[in-house]
């Protein structure tokens, strides 16, 4: 297992030389965590990482996350990197919420807000059942799998349909392959755009073919909504009937919204999925305790006294302890100064949840992996920001926890997830998510009638840089 640094209490910021590591950006894209733990340990609250003439800042502290996510006006949401030319496909793909500013984002974040409001949220029960049904149903006792692979491809008809087509899901699912493969290319090429090359270039040219393709199939989709009578209560149908004092949607504005809300919330709920049935399998006294409740039926209820119930607290720990967004960044839209800092506009900023939820100053043990801490700890919206933070947080938070919640307690009422003894769980940030680099390899038991028998395993990679596992075996030296 790796070495831990103990770098989770952000020291104070000290007078004399500014806090900036010089780098490559190149390097920082294929080691994303690597250096988000150096920076921090080295330089507490806040960082900078040079390349040249040019800085990325990372913010590591609460009061820096309140600085920036606060204010909507200085700080830009730029959620791609890449936008394309003018009246490129490109271009009008990357016209989502998570990427507009201004007068254009208030407008489409309080249409956008229409379908996933928790009335409308309610539409979606059944959906969310049965898709978890068709899951289960495809596993075999004593099957072993990679549990991310499993909760990608379940994320994605769950996604393709709720976003795109509840009746019809063929066409929907295509789409939401082709959006998939989509925001990685934008993500894997974002960083690079600071200090392009000749192999930039080559993929920059092939992701900008790829959303002309991508495009017209979006495009389809929306003219097959326009044309059905009957009205259809996925989110795409919900924005093409959508209007206001000003009119509807434009067509830009529904292909650049239906892209972005599928590639905010497909990948990383699956890897919400991934993470927290890997904490439960890797803490047995846990397990143990939401079988229980399972079993009596009281899973999803709050305590008599409104204490939060116990699978909203096990999905905000996991959120906690492994987020599957592991970085998110703004663009200051004029000269600022921020913490020690002087800043030229349009300058990178970064904040993770990856450090800021394991600061020892919110979170006592940050790293264990204790649900029951959520029975008293309130952190801030800047302690704690697993959707983000400050007025354009995100608005699929609501219904990304009702996938997790509705689907979770269906999964283990029937099957054991065990991890494979030995199997090396190694995290990395790709595509500005936590992810399981090698997989999760997990045996798939349904649960014998005396009832199930859980058990942490051994395991090996780097997973200890981010959670302890006080309940797991050692993994043999190798």
């Amino acid at each position: 297992m790796a070495t831990v640094p103990h770098l989770m209490q952000t020291p104070p910021v000290v007078g004399g030389a500014l806090p900036v590591t010089d780098g490559s950006f190149v390097e920082f894209s294929r080691d994303v965590l690597g250096t988000l733990l150096r920076l921090h340990q080295k330089h507490g609250p806040i960082a900078a990482l040079r390349d040249g003439t040019q800085k990325i800042v990372f913010l590591f502290d609460p009061a820096y996350n309140r600085q920036v996510l606060s204010d909507a006006k200085t700080y830009h949401a730029r959620f791609f990197g890449i936008r394309g030319p003018k009246r490129s496909s490109q271009r009008r793909l990357t016209c989502g919420l998570l990427a507009m500013n201004g007068d254009q984002h208030r407008r489409n974040r309080r249409m956008v807000k229409e379908p996933f409001g928790m009335r409308q949220i309610a539409h979606y029960d059944d959906a969310i059942l049965r898709f978890a049904e068709e899951t289960t149903a495809s596993w075999s006792d004593g099957q072993a799998v990679d549990v991310n692979e499993e909760m990608t491809r379940h994320m994605l008809r769950v996604t393709s349909g709720l976003l795109f087509g509840l009746d019809d899901n063929d066409l929907a699912y295509v789409v939401g392959e082709q959006i998939a493969e989509w925001v990685g290319m934008n993500h894997e090429l974002g960083v690079g755009a600071l200090v392009p090359n000749d192999e930039f270039s080559d993929r920059y040219e092939e992701l900008l073919a790829y959303s002309e393709k991508l495009e017209k199939n979006v495009m389809e989709l929306i003219r097959l909504r326009r044309a059905d009578p009957k009205p259809s209560f996925d989110v795409l149908s919900i924005l093409v009937r959508m209007h206001d004092a000003e009119g509807g949607l434009s067509d830009e504005e529904l292909v650049g919204q239906a892209c972005v809300l599928f590639g905010a919330a497909h990948m990383t709920t699956a890897h919400s999925f991934t993470w927290t049935l890997f904490l439960l399998a890797q803490h047995p006294s846990v397990m143990r305790r939401v079988w229980g409740a399972i079993e009596d039926g009281t899973i999803d209820r709050e305590g008599e006294n409104g204490e939060m119930a116990l699978i909203d607290r096990v999905i905000k720990e996991s959120m906690r302890v492994l987020p599957a967004s592991g970085y998110s960044q703004r663009i200051n839209n004029e000269p600022v100064r921020l913490g020690p800092f002087e800043l030229m506009r349009g300058t990178p900023i970064v904040f993770t949840p990856i450090i800021t939820h394991k600061l020892e100053s919110t979170f006592e043990n940050p790293r264990l992996f204790d649900p029951d801490r959520w029975l008293t700890t309130k952190p801030s919206g800047y302690e704690y920001h697993p959707f983000g933070g400050g007025p354009r947080l995100c608005i699929g938070g609501p219904l990304a926890m009702k996938i997790l919640r509705t689907t979770l307690p269906r999964f283990l009422s029937e099957w054991r997830f065990t991890v494979e003894p030995g199997s090396d769980v190694t995290a990395e940030v790709r595509s500005t998510m936590l992810n399981p680099k090698n997989g999760v390899r997990m045996r798939l038991n349904k649960h014998a009638e005396a009832g199930p028998t859980f058990t942490a395993s051994p395991i090996r990679g780097n997973i200890d840089l981010l959670a302890d596992l006080p309940e797991a075996p050692e993994a043999p030296a190798a």
